[in-house]
């Protein structure tokens, strides 16, 4: 079973991610945070207790408290074994590149994606091996 954690501030968008993910896939498990920290905190549970991950996280950018990107500098401090079994997308509404650049500096962020989700990335994403 695939699991994935979708973090973002807007909770409609968390909905509607849920939705398009459990019509892609409805025997996965969908965890939904509109707090980045909250999701951080997550993290380090799961890891703490040998939890299964995420198989896949979608970041949002820009977010109230802690942005995606402070998101990522608190997951660098993570055991690097964490990345082994979790796959992490940043997913934004607008694509700068500026943006796009500094999420490709972390070398665990495996795209940057376009909101909202769909089932064709979701497809695309799940033929993505963990390197």
């Amino acid at each position: 079973m695939k699991k994935y954690l979708l973090i973002d501030d807007e909770e409609i968008f968390n909905f509607i991610q849920s939705e398009v993910i459990h019509n892609f896939n409805s025997e996965s498990e969908t965890i939904t945070y509109s707090s980045a920290s909250e999701a951080i905190e997550y993290l380090k549970a799961c890891f703490k207790k040998a939890e299964k991950c995420p198989d896949f996280i979608f970041l949002d950018v820009r977010m109230p408290e802690m942005d995606g990107f402070a998101f990522l500098e608190k997951l660098s401090e993570f055991d690097p074994r964490f990345f082994n079994c979790t796959q992490i997308f940043m997913l934004s509404s607008t694509i700068d590149e500026r943006d796009k650049q500094r999420a490709f500096s972390y070398p665990f962020v495996k795209d940057f994606l376009e909101k909202p989700l769909s089932e064709e990335i979701l497809n695309q994403i799940n033929n993505i091996s963990i390197s």
